[in-house]
């Protein structure tokens, strides 16, 4: 009886803490954290980085986050303020790195509370030294040098028990090296000392170090430029490495080769195995003068040569199976993992018996010759584990480390309130307010956009067949599409950045919470920083990095001589939600571009609608009022343009005109200037007097959906209902009767048709 009370007892009291977290996470106005997992692994504390925005002036959250797991216990996280830190900016955003455990196929939800005191420490948590050539980086199990005088990482010190003993000898013999063969010879990162280490983020939990250099032969010729991000973790031995290549040549380059490569300590011989895509890695024993290679050559097969070479590839069964290697000897081994190997074909990977593991970016067994263009930058990302020999046996989870790790997306309710985004997020939350019409419809629309952005991109999974077509120049993350108009030069043109898609794919990460959208975003976005605008470091003009692939006129790389390309949207929210650096420094320079130069064309009404929304989203991210007065030069522009049209926005296309709108509707939203909102009505007013199809069900055609939150505001402003009657008879016209299968609808249609759920309420309430 005793016990039985004791039981009843101890239930009461965790009934009671429960409630008691709930009711503190409530009112800390707890922001919700889904940590998905996608690799059929358990994880126990393993690192997961999300970016947490704070409304402006929202004290509880302006100091510190700590990080809580679904029993209200905290767990080990570090937040670093991120951006451009101004006290002027409307969203505070944080870059969070918490140590979360998940079991396989489960999905779980972490809660993030405000400070009050320094955020619970890993048991080894990470330090850095400064030391005379550079940094030491330790946790428990590895010790970093990475030396100003040396390529990229220069030594490894890996002890498997995690107590930091590093009294032996390195575990490679040589520096990581990152080389390219060209037209013109070969360079490679061991003749020049790195020109930067950055120390990006530094605490207990998480080290970034960003690693700049020059490619250079031996007479130190210098050729290609290259950036690593290294990223370390407490409590790990993981690391991983972010490697982006960029031809600073000042031409064009034919380039034979592309590679990185590392010398472990030498043994007598060593057991290999490659990730092949098949149910059991396949293995062999490599003595001093042996080697083996795996390699997807440029139609996309698998090969494989040296002691691999009887080996008659099946094709890909297992997702994540595909584009690691190991190798192991006496006293332990390394495995590396290539992201999206077989994506990004041709890649290869090789191993010797005398200790050298190479990664070729673009081998040059396929015979494959890529002209670089100037400026053009390449990042692969790459993930290494340490272990024992005994754990040799756990190969599968290099696959997941490099393909699968766990995601976490923070509440897209958290999201809504904050104001993130232009246009609501459909949530539970936000349905369940909603008549059940609008609710029906408001969920097929979500559902409708998921799958048509999954098709258009084609399957994301790896091990699963991809379209080709759909992975854009050096096959990574980037739609291409036949443009042949009797004007133009006849070919493929990349379309990746049409009206700022990877914004949509990243919205439908938030919206939907699938995985899938984490790998097509951070590939369309790493294509749009990459490829479609330049690298800075490609040209010495006063606005470097704005360069798109293939004018359509001439077929040349050519600097776009407006705004009409202008996308910066998904840039920033690649930055804050994928932990994409370079993406901020991007976004930035668009704005300053539009601060700084005309790039006007009223026969393209677009760029002044572009314009305003790239130098918005430069104050979103700075705070800098900068930003806010060119966008006001930019709306007195279109404001006098439309007096001189009767009201209007003339234009061939009604899209054109839409976008022009809702950069009004962005900036009347900041400045609730009455005379904004007088613009935004006549150019309204004007496009239902001309285009309005009350058979059709559109405004001119399927572009009138981009006038949708100029109807909602103007609903909500004036509580005129036409405008709410028309903005939803387009969104069910849509919904029933269209099919998006173009890159460009994608990224226009979606753009502004989700602000019409902002007056469902508004509209309920009238009736």
């Amino acid at each position: 009886m005793g016990k039985r009370r004791a039981l009843i007892l101890l239930i009461i009291i965790l009934l009671f803490c429960s409630a008691f977290y709930l009711k503190a996470a409530e009112e800390s106005k707890e922001i919700l954290v889904t940590l998905t997992e996608r690799a059929g692994l358990d994880w126990k504390n393993t690192p997961v980085t999300i970016g947490i925005p704070v409304p402006h002036g929202e004290k509880s959250q302006a100091n510190s986050l700590r990080i809580l797991d679904q029993w209200g216990r905290e767990v080990p996280s570090q937040a670093i303020p991120i951006g451009i830190q101004s006290e002027d900016a409307p969203i505070k955003w944080w870059r969070v790195t918490f140590l979360g455990t998940i079991n396989k196929n489960d999905s779980l939800t972490y809660r993030v509370v405000s400070g009050g005191g320094k955020p619970l420490y890993p048991r080894t948590p990470l330090e850095l030294k400064e030391v005379e050539d550079g940094y030491l980086l330790e946790n428990g199990n590895l010790r970093l040098e990475i030396n100003k005088n040396k390529s990229l990482l220069s030594k490894v010190w890996f002890d498997p028990n995690g107590r930091k003993s590093f009294d032996q000898e390195p575990i490679n013999e040589m520096p990581i090296l990152l080389g390219v063969k060209t037209g013109e010879g070969s360079y490679d990162s061991s003749f020049l000392p790195p020109t930067e280490i950055l120390l990006e983020e530094v605490g207990p939990v998480r080290i970034v170090i960003n690693i700049k250099g020059l490619l250079a032969n031996e007479s130190k010729d210098c050729s290609f430029n290259y950036d690593c991000r290294l990223i370390s973790y407490a409590e790990s031995s993981v690391i991983r490495m972010e490697i982006g290549l960029i031809n600073s040549t000042g031409k064009p380059i034919s380039l034979e080769e592309a590679w990185v490569k590392w010398q472990i300590s030498k043994d007598e011989k060593y057991q290999a195995a490659f990730g092949s895509g098949g149910q059991t890695p396949l293995s062999v024993e490599l003595n001093k003068s042996d080697y083996a290679g795996l390699f997807i050559d440029e139609v996309g097969r698998l090969r494989c040569s040296g002691k691999l070479g009887s080996y008659s590839p099946k094709g890909e069964t297992i997702p994540a199976a595909l584009g690691w290697v190991d190798l192991t000897g006496r006293q332990g081994g390394v495995s590396l993992g290539l992201k999206a190997f077989s994506q990004q074909a041709p890649k290869g990977l090789q191993l010797t018996g005398d200790g050298e593991i190479r990664i070729d970016l673009i081998p040059s067994s396929t015979n494959t010759k890529l002209i670089w263009e100037n400026g053009v930058a390449k990042t692969d990302r790459l993930t290494i584990d340490f272990h024992s020999r005994k754990d040799r046996n756990s190969l599968k989870t290099i696959g997941a480390l490099t393909n699968y790790q766990p995601i976490g997306v923070v509440s897209p309710d958290w999201l809504n309130r904050v104001g993130v985004l232009s246009q609501p997020l459909i949530t539970k939350k936000v349905v369940s307010t909603m008549d059940a019409e609008s609710m029906q419809l408001a969920l097929i629309l979500k559902e409708k956009q998921w799958s048509e952005l999954l098709n258009l991109f084609g399957p994301p999974d790896y091990g699963a067949a991809i379209n080709p077509k759909h992975w854009g120049f050096f096959n990574y993350g980037d739609l291409r599409l036949d443009f042949s108009p009797p004007w133009a030069v006849a070919g493929e043109y990349w379309n990746n950045n049409s009206y700022d898609l990877p914004y949509q794919l990243l919205r439908a990460l938030i919206q939907t919470g699938d995985p899938s959208f984490w790998e097509i975003a951070e590939a369309a976005v790493t294509h749009l920083r990459d490829i479609d605008l330049m690298n800075p470091s490609g040209n010495t003009r006063p606005f470097p990095g704005l360069n798109h692939i293939k004018d359509s006129r001439t077929g040349n790389p050519s600097e776009a001589e407006d705004f009409r390309n202008i996308s910066n949207r998904g840039l920033l929210l690649a930055y804050y939600l994928l932990d994409d650096q370079h993406s901020l420094e991007l976004a930035i320079r668009i704005a300053d571009r539009v601060c700084l130069q005309s790039g006007i064309n009223l026969e393209e009404p677009q760029t002044l609608g572009l314009s305003i929304i790239a130098v918005l989203t430069g104050y979103q991210a700075t705070g800098r009022k900068i930003y806010l007065e060119r966008a006001e030069e930019l709306v007195q522009i279109i404001l006098k343009w439309q007096a001189q049209h009767e009201g209007g926005i003339p234009s061939d296309f009604i899209y054109k005109s839409g976008l022009v709108t809702e950069s009004l509707v962005e900036y009347y939203k900041i400045s609730k200037d009455p005379k904004v909102l007088s613009g935004i009505k006549s150019a309204v007013d004007y496009a239902l007097f001309h285009f309005w199809d009350e058979e059709l069900g559109f405004i001119q055609n399927h572009g009138g959906l981009l006038l949708s939150s100029a109807l909602n505001i103007l609903f909500t402003e004036t509580g005129e209902s036409r405008y709410f009657e028309v903005g939803m008879k387009q969104l069910k016209t849509f919904v029933e009767k269209e099919t998006v299968q173009d890159p460009k609808e994608a990224a226009l249609y979606y753009r502004t048709v989700y602000s019409l759920f902002e007056s469902v309420n508004v509209s309920a309430k009238g009736k």
